[in-house]
Protein backbone atom coordinates (compact mmCIF):
# COMPACT_ATOMS: atom_id res chain seq x y z
CA UNK A 1 0.00 0.00 0.00
CA UNK A 2 2.75 2.31 0.07
CA UNK A 3 3.97 4.83 3.42
CA UNK A 4 1.08 6.93 2.70
CA UNK A 5 -1.49 4.26 3.19
CA UNK A 6 -3.71 6.32 5.62
CA UNK A 7 -5.94 4.34 7.67
CA UNK A 8 -5.50 1.04 4.57
CA UNK A 9 -5.44 -2.35 6.06
CA UNK A 10 -2.98 -5.03 4.54
CA UNK A 11 -5.60 -7.40 5.70
CA UNK A 12 -7.68 -6.02 2.66
CA UNK A 13 -4.93 -6.29 -0.11
CA UNK A 14 -4.62 -8.88 -2.36
CA UNK A 15 -1.54 -10.37 -2.07
CA UNK A 16 0.69 -10.79 -5.73
CA UNK A 17 0.46 -14.15 -5.95
CA UNK A 18 -3.09 -15.01 -5.20
CA UNK A 19 -3.56 -12.52 -8.59
CA UNK A 20 -1.31 -14.71 -10.61
CA UNK A 21 -3.50 -17.82 -9.28
CA UNK A 22 -6.80 -16.00 -10.35
CA UNK A 23 -5.48 -14.86 -13.57
CA UNK A 24 -3.72 -18.25 -14.10
CA UNK A 25 -5.04 -21.00 -12.03
CA UNK A 26 -7.05 -22.65 -14.70
CA UNK A 27 -4.55 -23.06 -17.40
CA UNK A 28 -1.17 -23.56 -15.54
CA UNK A 29 0.47 -24.50 -12.28
CA UNK A 30 1.90 -21.67 -10.22
CA UNK A 31 4.76 -22.37 -8.04
CA UNK A 32 6.29 -20.04 -4.48
CA UNK A 33 9.84 -20.07 -3.40
CA UNK A 34 11.02 -16.97 -0.86
CA UNK A 35 14.17 -16.64 -2.22
CA UNK A 36 15.56 -13.52 0.53
CA UNK A 37 14.29 -11.28 2.68
CA UNK A 38 14.06 -7.10 1.23
CA UNK A 39 16.83 -6.99 2.88
CA UNK A 40 20.11 -8.79 4.76
CA UNK A 41 22.55 -11.33 3.97
CA UNK A 42 20.47 -14.28 4.37
CA UNK A 43 20.87 -16.41 1.05
CA UNK A 44 19.42 -19.89 2.62
CA UNK A 45 16.19 -19.44 0.33
CA UNK A 46 18.14 -19.29 -2.86
CA UNK A 47 18.80 -23.07 -3.36
CA UNK A 48 14.58 -23.44 -2.57
CA UNK A 49 14.07 -20.44 -5.13
CA UNK A 50 16.36 -22.10 -8.07
CA UNK A 51 14.99 -25.22 -7.82
CA UNK A 52 11.22 -23.84 -8.13
CA UNK A 53 12.61 -21.39 -11.10
CA UNK A 54 14.14 -25.12 -12.81
CA UNK A 55 10.91 -26.42 -12.77
CA UNK A 56 9.34 -23.50 -14.14
CA UNK A 57 8.61 -22.43 -17.79
CA UNK A 58 8.72 -18.53 -16.58
CA UNK A 59 10.23 -17.04 -13.44
CA UNK A 60 8.35 -14.21 -12.10
CA UNK A 61 10.85 -12.45 -9.24
CA UNK A 62 8.71 -9.56 -7.24
CA UNK A 63 11.28 -7.02 -5.63
CA UNK A 64 11.60 -3.82 -4.45
CA UNK A 65 10.85 -1.25 -1.39
CA UNK A 66 9.84 -2.08 2.09
CA UNK A 67 7.09 0.48 3.06
CA UNK A 68 9.07 2.71 5.26
CA UNK A 69 11.66 3.19 2.63
CA UNK A 70 9.79 5.74 0.20
CA UNK A 71 8.00 9.11 1.25
CA UNK A 72 8.18 11.76 4.05
CA UNK A 73 11.86 11.80 5.91
CA UNK A 74 12.93 8.49 4.03
CA UNK A 75 16.05 9.15 2.13
CA UNK A 76 18.37 6.39 0.87
CA UNK A 77 21.93 7.24 0.08
CA UNK A 78 21.68 5.13 -2.62
CA UNK A 79 17.98 3.97 -5.23
CA UNK A 80 19.68 0.51 -6.17
CA UNK A 81 17.99 -2.62 -5.02
CA UNK A 82 19.67 -4.48 -1.65
CA UNK A 83 22.92 -6.63 -2.35
CA UNK A 84 20.30 -9.82 -1.63
CA UNK A 85 17.96 -8.64 -3.95
CA UNK A 86 20.17 -8.18 -6.52
CA UNK A 87 22.21 -11.44 -5.86
CA UNK A 88 18.59 -13.56 -5.53
CA UNK A 89 18.02 -12.17 -9.83
CA UNK A 90 21.48 -13.71 -10.61
CA UNK A 91 21.04 -17.01 -9.10
CA UNK A 92 17.84 -17.37 -10.33
CA UNK A 93 19.21 -16.70 -13.94
CA UNK A 94 21.25 -19.76 -13.44
CA UNK A 95 18.26 -21.30 -14.39
CA UNK A 96 18.09 -20.59 -17.80
CA UNK A 97 14.35 -19.65 -18.23
CA UNK A 98 12.87 -15.97 -19.00
CA UNK A 99 12.65 -13.84 -15.89
CA UNK A 100 10.12 -10.86 -15.70
CA UNK A 101 10.76 -8.75 -12.87
CA UNK A 102 8.03 -6.90 -11.16
CA UNK A 103 8.78 -4.29 -9.04
CA UNK A 104 6.90 -2.29 -6.24
CA UNK A 105 8.61 0.44 -5.03
CA UNK A 106 8.45 4.70 -4.06
CA UNK A 107 10.97 5.42 -6.20
CA UNK A 108 13.01 5.65 -9.21
CA UNK A 109 15.41 2.56 -9.13
CA UNK A 110 19.02 1.98 -10.18
CA UNK A 111 18.92 -1.02 -12.86
CA UNK A 112 21.33 -1.27 -14.42
CA UNK A 113 23.06 -3.90 -13.28
CA UNK A 114 19.03 -5.88 -13.29
CA UNK A 115 18.10 -4.92 -16.94
CA UNK A 116 20.24 -7.57 -18.64
CA UNK A 117 19.67 -10.23 -16.50
CA UNK A 118 15.56 -9.69 -17.23
CA UNK A 119 13.65 -10.60 -20.35
CA UNK A 120 10.60 -8.03 -19.04
CA UNK A 121 10.49 -5.13 -16.48
CA UNK A 122 6.87 -4.71 -15.01
CA UNK A 123 6.92 -1.20 -12.90
CA UNK A 124 3.40 -1.22 -10.24
CA UNK A 125 5.16 1.00 -8.15
CA UNK A 126 2.78 0.70 -4.87
CA UNK A 127 -0.78 -0.03 -6.05
CA UNK A 128 -2.66 -0.27 -3.50
CA UNK A 129 -4.99 -2.91 -2.21
CA UNK A 130 -6.42 -4.33 -5.47
CA UNK A 131 -3.32 -4.33 -7.77
CA UNK A 132 -2.37 -7.92 -8.26
CA UNK A 133 -5.26 -8.46 -10.45
CA UNK A 134 -4.14 -5.66 -12.82
CA UNK A 135 0.06 -6.93 -13.03
CA UNK A 136 -1.48 -10.60 -13.09
CA UNK A 137 -3.79 -9.45 -16.51
CA UNK A 138 -0.60 -7.30 -17.62
CA UNK A 139 1.91 -10.29 -17.25
CA UNK A 140 -1.42 -13.01 -18.97
CA UNK A 141 -1.52 -10.47 -22.05
CA UNK A 142 -5.45 -9.34 -21.35
CA UNK A 143 -4.38 -5.95 -20.48
CA UNK A 144 -1.99 -4.25 -23.14
CA UNK A 145 -0.10 -2.04 -21.05
CA UNK A 146 0.31 1.28 -22.21
CA UNK A 147 1.72 3.56 -19.05
CA UNK A 148 4.42 5.90 -19.35
CA UNK A 149 6.88 6.84 -16.44
CA UNK A 150 6.16 10.12 -15.00
CA UNK A 151 9.79 10.61 -13.71
CA UNK A 152 13.41 9.78 -14.85
CA UNK A 153 15.07 6.60 -14.20
CA UNK A 154 18.51 7.66 -13.60
CA UNK A 155 21.13 5.27 -14.69
CA UNK A 156 23.46 5.39 -11.74
CA UNK A 157 22.18 6.84 -8.43
CA UNK A 158 25.30 9.29 -9.08
CA UNK A 159 23.88 11.00 -12.04
CA UNK A 160 21.14 12.37 -9.73
CA UNK A 161 19.59 15.14 -10.11
CA UNK A 162 18.83 13.99 -13.41
CA UNK A 163 15.67 14.91 -15.13
CA UNK A 164 14.19 15.63 -18.65
CA UNK A 165 12.98 19.57 -17.96
CA UNK A 166 16.92 20.42 -17.15
CA UNK A 167 18.42 23.70 -17.07
CA UNK A 168 20.31 24.05 -20.21
CA UNK A 169 24.71 24.31 -19.75
CA UNK A 170 26.42 27.05 -21.04
CA UNK A 171 28.62 24.37 -22.32
CA UNK A 172 27.45 22.11 -24.18
CA UNK A 173 30.32 19.99 -25.04
CA UNK A 174 31.60 19.74 -21.15
CA UNK A 175 29.15 17.40 -18.11
CA UNK A 176 29.87 14.09 -20.15
CA UNK A 177 30.71 11.13 -17.40
CA UNK A 178 33.80 9.28 -18.14
CA UNK A 179 32.75 5.83 -16.58
CA UNK A 180 29.25 5.46 -17.80
CA UNK A 181 26.45 7.07 -19.93
CA UNK A 182 25.53 10.55 -19.30
CA UNK A 183 21.70 9.40 -20.59
CA UNK A 184 19.28 8.15 -18.34
CA UNK A 185 18.18 4.05 -17.73
CA UNK A 186 14.73 5.37 -18.73
CA UNK A 187 14.26 8.76 -19.74
CA UNK A 188 10.62 10.46 -18.65
CA UNK A 189 7.96 9.25 -20.63
CA UNK A 190 9.03 5.90 -21.40
CA UNK A 191 6.78 3.05 -21.78
CA UNK A 192 6.42 -0.64 -23.44
CA UNK A 193 3.35 -2.08 -25.44
CA UNK A 194 2.33 -5.20 -26.46
CA UNK A 195 2.09 -3.55 -29.99
CA UNK A 196 4.23 -1.09 -32.31
CA UNK A 197 3.34 2.44 -33.15
CA UNK A 198 4.73 4.33 -36.14
CA UNK A 199 4.50 8.30 -35.60
CA UNK A 200 3.94 10.23 -38.84
CA UNK A 201 5.75 13.87 -39.26
CA UNK A 202 4.70 16.71 -37.65
CA UNK A 203 2.80 18.88 -39.29
CA UNK A 204 2.39 22.69 -37.91
CA UNK A 205 -0.05 24.91 -39.24
CA UNK A 206 1.98 28.11 -39.68
CA UNK A 207 6.08 28.03 -39.53
CA UNK A 208 5.90 31.81 -38.96
CA UNK A 209 3.38 33.54 -36.85
CA UNK A 210 2.83 36.68 -34.84
CA UNK A 211 1.61 37.58 -31.37
CA UNK A 212 -2.34 36.67 -31.27
CA UNK A 213 -1.83 34.49 -33.81
CA UNK A 214 -3.59 30.83 -33.54
CA UNK A 215 -0.90 27.91 -34.35
CA UNK A 216 -1.31 24.31 -33.75
CA UNK A 217 0.65 21.31 -34.86
CA UNK A 218 -0.62 17.59 -35.78
CA UNK A 219 0.94 14.06 -36.06
CA UNK A 220 -0.55 11.20 -37.28
CA UNK A 221 0.73 7.74 -35.13
CA UNK A 222 -0.43 4.38 -36.84
CA UNK A 223 -0.67 0.85 -35.02
CA UNK A 224 1.65 -0.96 -36.76
CA UNK A 225 1.00 -4.14 -34.50
CA UNK A 226 -1.39 -7.57 -34.27
CA UNK A 227 -3.53 -5.65 -31.31
CA UNK A 228 -5.49 -2.72 -30.15
CA UNK A 229 -3.39 -0.60 -27.50
CA UNK A 230 -3.51 2.73 -26.19
CA UNK A 231 -0.53 5.27 -27.18
CA UNK A 232 0.25 8.94 -25.44
CA UNK A 233 1.61 11.64 -27.35
CA UNK A 234 3.61 14.09 -25.23
CA UNK A 235 4.70 17.77 -27.04
CA UNK A 236 7.57 19.55 -25.57
CA UNK A 237 8.50 23.09 -26.39
CA UNK A 238 12.02 24.09 -26.62
CA UNK A 239 13.30 27.92 -26.45
CA UNK A 240 16.61 27.84 -27.41
CA UNK A 241 17.66 31.51 -27.24
CA UNK A 242 15.59 32.63 -24.54
CA UNK A 243 17.18 35.93 -22.29
CA UNK A 244 16.34 33.89 -19.49
CA UNK A 245 18.06 30.51 -19.38
CA UNK A 246 15.13 27.75 -20.05
CA UNK A 247 14.72 24.39 -19.87
CA UNK A 248 16.03 21.98 -22.31
CA UNK A 249 12.56 21.12 -23.13
CA UNK A 250 9.14 21.57 -21.54
CA UNK A 251 6.35 19.40 -21.68
CA UNK A 252 2.84 21.64 -22.72
CA UNK A 253 0.43 18.92 -23.49
CA UNK A 254 0.23 14.97 -24.07
CA UNK A 255 -2.99 13.16 -25.07
CA UNK A 256 -3.77 9.67 -24.80
CA UNK A 257 -5.73 8.04 -27.20
CA UNK A 258 -6.76 3.99 -28.63
CA UNK A 259 -5.78 3.08 -31.57
CA UNK A 260 -7.33 -0.32 -32.92
CA UNK A 261 -4.71 -2.45 -35.16
CA UNK A 262 -4.18 -0.97 -38.47
CA UNK A 263 -5.76 2.01 -37.69
CA UNK A 264 -3.87 5.19 -37.66
CA UNK A 265 -5.12 8.42 -34.99
CA UNK A 266 -4.43 11.87 -35.30
CA UNK A 267 -3.13 13.90 -32.68
CA UNK A 268 -3.55 17.98 -32.29
CA UNK A 269 -1.77 20.36 -30.14
CA UNK A 270 -3.39 23.39 -29.93
CA UNK A 271 -1.00 25.95 -29.18
CA UNK A 272 -1.72 29.79 -27.41
CA UNK A 273 1.58 31.39 -27.95
CA UNK A 274 2.06 33.13 -24.61
CA UNK A 275 1.01 30.32 -22.53
CA UNK A 276 2.98 27.81 -24.48
CA UNK A 277 6.03 29.30 -26.01
CA UNK A 278 6.05 32.22 -23.14
CA UNK A 279 8.03 32.44 -19.58
CA UNK A 280 8.40 33.97 -16.39
CA UNK A 281 10.91 36.24 -15.58
CA UNK A 282 12.65 37.17 -12.45
CA UNK A 283 9.16 39.54 -11.05
CA UNK A 284 6.95 36.48 -11.99
CA UNK A 285 5.71 38.28 -14.67
CA UNK A 286 5.22 36.26 -18.45
CA UNK A 287 6.75 37.41 -21.18
CA UNK A 288 7.22 36.15 -24.67
CA UNK A 289 10.19 37.27 -27.32
CA UNK A 290 10.46 37.37 -31.16
CA UNK A 291 12.40 34.41 -32.38
CA UNK A 292 13.17 30.90 -33.09
CA UNK A 293 10.97 28.11 -30.75
CA UNK A 294 10.82 24.31 -31.40
CA UNK A 295 8.22 21.53 -31.14
CA UNK A 296 9.56 18.24 -29.75
CA UNK A 297 7.50 15.19 -30.54
CA UNK A 298 9.00 11.63 -30.32
CA UNK A 299 12.57 12.96 -32.06
CA UNK A 300 11.30 15.16 -34.14
CA UNK A 301 11.65 19.08 -33.92
CA UNK A 302 9.68 22.00 -36.01
CA UNK A 303 11.05 25.28 -36.05
CA UNK A 304 8.80 28.32 -35.74
CA UNK A 305 9.69 31.85 -36.04
CA UNK A 306 7.48 34.33 -33.83
CA UNK A 307 8.23 37.53 -35.51
CA UNK A 308 6.95 41.21 -33.94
Amino acid sequence: MGSWCGHGKDTDVEMLYDGLTAEFGGDAELRYAMGCKPQGNDRSGFAGALDVARWSDVVIVCLGEMLTWSGENASRSTIALPQIQEELVKELKEAGKPVILVLSNGRPLELNRMEPLCDAILEIWQPGINGARSMAGILSGRINPSGKLAMTFPYSTGQIPIYYNRRKSGRGHQGFYKDITSDPLYPFGHGLSYTEFKYGTVTPSATKVKRGDKLSAEVTVTNTGSRDGAETVHWFISDPYCSITRPVKELKHFEKQLIKAGETKTFRFDIDLERDFGFVNEDGKRFLEAGEYHILVQGQTVKIELID
